[in-house]
């Protein structure tokens, strides 16, 4: 079963990646970039095993990411933001105890301000999963509670100074901050985390004075028709809640999100959201008096929840990324909670969504893949 969410996860991914990609090659006014980008990274101590109590009895502290990513910007009207979307796959270097993941990933990215014509901030967002580790299952890593499972979900944020050297090349340096779990779909899951330098050197293939200029801070304001949006987003998860009890449990969710677009890239609003989680408000016992705990179950009621967020969400040409924090107001949860979310529009009006889920600021909840449909202008 595990193999079988293993490959279904992968296969997930791969179907999303095309159909970012394929839609594009019809569209001529697309501008194609190629870019070859380094990451060396300092690996955040947060863990015992890379600390040093692992076999070799050394710091796990560095690490370096290799990629390679293929994006998009359409050339559209110079007012409108130089948003870019593409895919990517890469490389994480570290220690030989951890493996040697590949990752595959959705990128997008967009200037924050341009400076001048030839140098911009950007940010960059990638989201994905990582194939590969070496994870705590295996019997010379048993001791590895940073992953716990060979396939984890990727989570990455870049800040990056583009530098444009000519018609065709960019140099972008910048910081980035990555971050690889299985949002427990296995335990442990206590995570790996770097952050460094980036370092890049991007072509592009048909780069033309004509390509969209503008920036967040710069970004057209919409007529007053067009300012409403509302999302309504169903997804579904599945996570483990114990290293030495083996079941595992369902997540379901319905949010209903009304948004005011600010201007063409920012939009704000709170989210009614509600949620069934099968793991919460269980207790334990030795039912059977042999020693072996077993999960007993309260009733639906206190497994259901309905919580308030407040959102803000990034609104570029196939991609919302938004971010939200908010607290369960009734039912059977009771704390605070926030996503993270990336919204792939598919048609004007449907949406899939990769989301992510924690709690309390710190613990990581749960995966939130769904479908969203989008009302309004």
């Amino acid at each position: 079963m595990n193999s079988r969410r293993h490959r279904l996860f992968s296969l997930f991914w791969l179907i999303l990646l095309t159909a970012v990609v394929m839609p594009a090659y019809a569209d001529t006014t697309t501008v194609h970039r190629l870019e070859v980008e380094g990451v060396p990274s300092h690996v955040i101590q947060n863990n015992r095993y890379l600390r040093g109590s692992n076999p070799e009895g050394e710091q796990i502290k560095n690490s370096l990411t290799l990629k390679l990513t293929y994006t998009l910007q359409h050339s559209g009207r110079q007012e409108e933001v130089g948003a870019y979307h593409g895919i990517g796959t890469g490389m994480l270097l570290t220690s030989q105890q951890m493996g040697r993941p590949v990752l595959a990933y959705i990128v997008q990215g967009a200037p924050i301000i341009n400076f001048s014509r030839s140098v911009s901030l950007n940010y960059e967002l990638n989201l994905g999963a990582a194939f590969g580790w070496k994870s705590y299952r295996e019997v010379d890593n048993e001791d590895n509670h940073v992953v716990g499972s060979p396939v984890t979900a990727y989570i990455g944020a870049d800040v990056y100074l583009r530098m444009r050297l000519g018609r065709h090349f960019d140099l972008n340096v910048g910081y980035g901050y990555n971050h690889f779990s299985n949002a427990n779909l296995r335990m442990p899951n206590e995570g790996f985390n770097n952050m460094g330098a980036r370092v890049s050197a991007a072509y592009y293939f048909n780069r033309t004075d004509q390509t969209a200029r503008a920036s967040l801070f710069t970004a057209e304001t919409l007529p007053k028709e067009r300012r409403w949006v509302w999302d309504i987003v169903a997804y579904g998860g599945w996570k483990k809640k114990s290293l030495s009890l083996p079941a595992g449990f369902g997540v379901a969710g319905l949010s209903v999100s009304p948004t005011y677009r600010l201007n063409s890239a920012f939009a704000i609003g709170p989210s009614l959201d509600g949620v069934y989680d099968h793991s919460v408000n269980l207790t334990t016992s030795d039912v059977n008096g042999d020693g072996l705990l077993e999960y007993e179950y309260p009733s639906r009621s206190q497994q259901l929840a309905l919580g308030l967020q407040a959102r803000a969400e990034l609104t570029m040409p196939l991609f919302r990324a938004s971010a939200g924090f908010g607290r369960y107001v009734v039912g059977g949860l009771s704390c605070f909670y926030e996503t993270l979310a990336m919204k792939v529009d598919v048609t004007r009006h449907f949406f899939l969504n990769i989301g992510y889920c924690l709690y309390n600021y710190n613990y990581t909840n749960n995966l939130m893949l769904g479908i969203g449909l989008r009302f309004g202008s």
